[in-house]
């Protein structure tokens, strides 16, 4: 009940955020490169074991089909931006990399 209208606003956004840490991973600071995530919304472009999520469901007592009924009335977004998935028909993407430099206490105004 409180997080429907979140989703409902969130749903509009195509799903796409930057990640800055993982802590599925375990981490607890932000470490490496933020990268561009998304979740595939209308589409199975992921499979995942349903042991696995039965795992998940019983460990925090939820419901992975009770969340899905109730959210079956979230719209999708109205317009996805062409480039959005550039990724899907040309295979390649777009990386963010880290580099050391030096940080500069001052920096002329431009």
């Amino acid at each position: 009940m409180v997080g429907k209208p979140e989703l409902e606003n969130l749903a509009k956004t195509y799903g796409k955020f930057w990640c800055t840490w993982q802590t599925d991973r375990g981490h607890k600071l932000p470490l490496g490169a933020p990268a561009l995530m998304m979740s595939p919304q209308g589409a199975n472009l992921g499979k995942i074991d349903p042991e696995l999520v039965q795992k998940r469901d019983d460990k925090y007592k939820i419901s992975t089909d009770a969340l899905k009924e109730s959210r079956v009335e979230i719209a999708e977004p109205e317009w996805i931006n062409p480039q959005a998935d550039y990724w899907k028909p040309h295979g390649k993407g777009f990386a963010i990399d880290i580099k050391q430099t030096e940080m500069k206490k001052q920096t002329p105004f431009p």
